[in-house]
């Protein structure tokens, strides 16, 4: 199958200390509009947080959006992005969604709290 990326934008408020060789990281996960499913990749997805805002490609196939029984095609991603430093979070990750095809259309730009 082939494959995709989905680019998630993520910024973050000036007010926000964040240090140098931070991260920011999220898992991706596909579902309904209630709640993700799928986890798609094996980890947390992870990108430099130099600057605000982060750019995070997550690849994916059509075959990730896809339910484990083949029955089902999801059609909202599903993530919680968060910055991270030595291990640590520096915010709280809260859920964010957004429809499968407005994510290929218009992209995804999250701004954390």
């Amino acid at each position: 199958m082939s494959s995709e990326t989905l680019k998630i934008e993520i910024s973050w408020p000036a007010s926000m200390t964040v240090p140098a060789g931070a991260t920011i990281n999220a898992q991706l996960w596909a579902g309904n509009a209630s709640a993700g499913y799928s986890l798609i990749g094996d980890l947390d997805s992870s990108a430099a947080a130099d600057s605000s805002p982060a750019i995070l490609e997550i690849p994916y196939s059509q075959e990730d959006l896809q339910s484990h029984d083949g029955k089902t095609t999801w059609d909202y991603f599903h993530t919680s992005p968060y910055l991270a430093h030595d291990n640590k979070r520096l915010n709280i990750g809260y859920a964010q969604k957004i429809s499968i095809a407005e994510a290929k259309a218009n992209g995804w730009k999250i701004n954390l709290r």
